[in-house]
């Protein structure tokens, strides 16, 4: 054998060898286990500290949500719970917001005989609200207490009707707006004033003029002034309509899961859409399309409608009147 061939073999032999040796130091005992896997990698991973953000991290963007979870009985589930893990947390990275919600609430609400809880309000989820599609069609899970919305408490009209003059300078004596773009209070669902005035309370909602009208209303006195205005006798809007009612109407299709299929949902803890006039309706929609209002549902509904979408939507709404119930 010539010697420079003698030699490449011996050079592919040495270097077959380095790395078999290689191979075998560098490879650890556990590699092989269980099959072409390391075996050690499963307990290493389940043995790293997870670093999660905090609700401080969320505060930046989400204020308003902060806000009404840390005054709600949710406050000691972190936003990570239910939106997912989210270390480092990119910026341009968004936490999920999850669609199926019956599965996530009923991980710590379903009622289960082996795992019997009195901390935690435990439910069937098979008949508790059944006909109800998500659980977010009557709770809102930042602030998801409505026992004390649904019922309308005992209250004196004529004391109540002299706290709530210093409402009628926007909303009207009678609970219909001085002004078309104001929303009217007159026959809206108690529990959603209620819910309403609170987050103005709190901050979750910002307005400068409501803001420190709201502060200034004692906790005690905010279901009773909802209840108030909830029984004013609702006034048909009399306002210019601008959009087209009719194809608002098929429009208005997806509106209904939460605001029922005339205007009028079936949970209380959410807006009645009839009664109000076509500015406000309008209104509303674009703060929520442009940012100026915040929703985990209704921002992702408004941002997908056009201007004349909600000029439609607006008008269909606003024909429709005071007599308009829900099936």
């Amino acid at each position: 054998m010539p010697k420079h061939i003698a030699r490449l073999v011996l050079l592919i032999v040495a270097f077959g060898v380095a790395g078999l040796a290689a191979k075998a130091f560098f490879t650890t005992d556990s590699f092989y286990r269980f099959g072409h896997y390391r075996a050690d990698s499963v307990p290493e991973i389940a043995a790293l500290t997870p670093v999660f953000q905090t609700p401080r991290a969320c505060r930046s963007c989400h204020a308003p949500r902060v806000v009404e979870w840390s005054a709600s009985s949710h406050k000691s589930v972190t936003c990570e719970a239910c939106h997912g893990a989210a270390p480092g947390h990119p910026q341009s990275l968004q936490a999920t917001i999850p669609t199926d919600t019956v599965r996530l609430c009923t991980q710590c609400h379903e009622k289960m005989p082996g795992r019997p809880l009195s901390s935690i309000r435990q439910v069937d989820s098979s008949e508790h609200h059944a006909t109800a599609t998500q659980c977010i069609a009557c709770h809102n899970p930042h602030a998801p207490k409505i026992e004390a919305m649904a019922q309308k408490p005992a209250f004196d009209r004529k004391a109540v009707a002299a706290s709530a003059a210093v409402c009628a300078g926007c909303h009207g004596e009678n609970g219909v707006a001085t002004n078309e773009a104001w929303p009217n209070l007159a026959g809206q669902n108690a529990a959603y004033i209620a819910r309403s005035l609170g987050s103005f309370k709190i901050g979750a909602r910002k307005d400068a003029t409501m803001a420190p009208m709201a502060e200034s209303v004692a906790d005690d006195d905010v279901p009773k002034l909802a209840a108030y205005f909830s029984s004013l006798s609702c006034h048909a809007p009399a306002g210019k309509r601008a959009g087209n009612a009719a194809a608002g109407g098929k429009l208005a299709i997806q509106c209904s899961v939460c605001h029922g299929d005339n205007g009028r949902p079936v949970n209380t803890s959410w807006p009645s859409l009839v009664g109000q006039n076509s500015a406000y309706l309008a209104s509303a929609l674009t703060a929520f399309k442009d940012g100026q209002r915040t929703d985990p549902f209704m921002s992702p509904v408004a941002r997908a409608l056009s201007d004349s979408d909600i000029a439609d939507l607006a008008s269909h709404f606003a024909g429709l009147g005071c007599g308009a119930t829900s099936n």
